[in-house]
């Protein structure tokens, strides 16, 4: 799932009549504030009006507060009705096919409602903690299908599923950053700072997950199977150490020791042509502002954890019909993993970005692919590598041959067009249309 990053502070808040305005900015993102009222409007539909931050909470039940929050979502809370169908059906034992489409839409309004609710929640705990809360349930939907399929002994399908997390951010959300930004303009520019921040941590990602591989290779000629197995078990389990030590590390430089240097970065113009179009971009463009939360502390947590017992529970039933649906439907369970689940875990925030990318500007969406590939690389697949070693399940780094050959060529195909610091609408066209060659070969696999 997408992380947007931190905000600048608003310097105004809106009257009352303005929270109660529907929305008409098409370019607003899905995930994004207007004024002071969080919602994800990205068409001309208004939002469902709901109290503000300085309405009175305690007259209002919690019930009623969770109510209005989900409200906000606009559209994407009519896929909320897909819940307790994907429920009902994964319990009653209906057809496994509708089991898995319920399941598989409900994640999609469930992992926005997660991502809202953490982002809501931050603001009351602090930098270091509202990271550490980010950084949890910020890809909630890949952390938790990669623990319930550790628990079913599927290792394959979460490695499948954490590779299809950051081929589709630098894939298919990058291209269509890329696309919305370029469309109708000439030649535009990266912001070498944010590419270059992103070709690094892919260069480190591709390291980190290819070279057990290139180990398991090494050591075919010299050891039995059995040994070379529990070589790569344990080199996977230092590795897991070392990258969230990294992802530790990170954290205390970014919040700790240089927090000034991404606050002069967020203020700078995240610019595409001049300072001064940045000056604007920043000042107009509500995707740039913070403002103060618009859910009390407690609607935040229990909306939070309402919706990530959600998905566990929509994830369960989706794996558990796993089998069914790809032998009827003809398409691999890798597709399954790498594709469909990704999908659905990104949707909300990717649209989200890419409707931030129609000023022409890429930079904030590359800010936000390289945090999402940060919680996944950093932190969600060590996570998973030292759970599988606490349940006694033998997660690794040892991707599957096809999966690394797939997420080198990605790599070096976005680090190429990162480098050369210019792009335009037919770079984006091509990111995409390599998504769909890698899904369809993954479907057909």
């Amino acid at each position: 799932m997408l992380r947007s990053p931190k905000r600048k502070p608003q310097n105004s808040m809106s009257s009352s009549a303005e929270l109660n305005r529907p929305a008409a900015d098409e370019t607003e993102p899905l995930l994004n504030p207007s004024n002071t009222t969080r919602n994800y409007t990205s068409g001309d539909g208004g939002m469902s009006p709901g109290p503000g931050p300085d309405q009175d909470w305690s007259r209002q039940s919690l019930a009623l507060r969770i109510y209005h929050a989900i409200l906000r979502l606009n559209n994407i809370n009519v896929l909320l009705a897909f819940l307790p169908l994907g429920i009902l059906s994964g319990l009653l034992g209906w057809n496994s096919i509708l089991t898995a489409v319920f399941n598989f839409l409900a994640i999609i309004s469930l992992s926005a409602l997660v991502s809202y609710s953490s982002d809501e929640l931050s603001h009351y705990l602090g930098e270091l903690s509202g990271a550490l809360i980010n950084a949890t349930f910020g890809n909630a939907v890949e952390l938790i299908s990669g623990i319930v399929a550790l628990s079913r002994g599927e290792i394959h399908f979460a490695q499948s599923v954490m590779i299809g997390s950051i081929l589709s951010d630098i894939l298919l959300v990058l291209g269509g950053c890329l696309i919305s930004a370029a469309y109708r303009k000439h030649v535009l520019k990266f912001k070498m700072a944010e590419a270059d921040a992103l070709s690094s941590l892919m260069i480190i990602t591709a390291v980190a997950l290819i070279l057990p591989t290139v180990l398991y290779s090494a050591f075919g000629s010299s050891n039995s199977s059995s040994d070379i197995d529990d070589k790569i078990v344990s080199f996977s389990h230092g590795t897991a150490l070392v990258l969230f030590i990294l992802y530790a590390g990170y954290l205390y430089f970014h919040l700790g020791t240089h927090s000034h240097l991404f606050v002069e970065d967020q203020g700078d113009a995240l610019s595409v042509t001049s300072d001064d179009d940045a000056t604007d971009n920043n000042n107009n463009n509500p995707a740039r502002q913070e403002e103060s939360p618009s859910l009390s502390l407690s609607t935040a947590t229990v909306l939070l954890l309402a919706a990530t017992a959600g998905i566990m529970g929509c994830t369960h039933f989706l794996l558990k019909n796993v089998d069914q649906t790809a032998h009827i439907t003809s398409m691999s369970k890798t597709f399954i993993a790498a594709i469909l689940i990704p999908i659905a875990s990104n949707s909300p925030e990717g649209a989200a970005v890419v409707a931030a990318s129609r000023d022409g500007d890429v930079n904030f969406a590359i800010g936000v692919i390289v945090s999402s590939i940060l919680q996944i690389a950093l932190f969600v697949v060590p996570f998973l590598v030292m759970l599988g070693w606490v349940i006694q399940q033998p997660m690794t780094l040892n991707f599957e041959n096809f999966q690394t050959i797939i997420l080198f060529f990605a790599v070096l195909v976005v680090n190429h067009l990162l480098q050369a610091g210019k792009y335009t609408y037919i770079h984006g066209v091509m990111l995409v249309a390599l998504y769909a060659a890698i899904a369809t070969a993954l479907y057909t696999r």
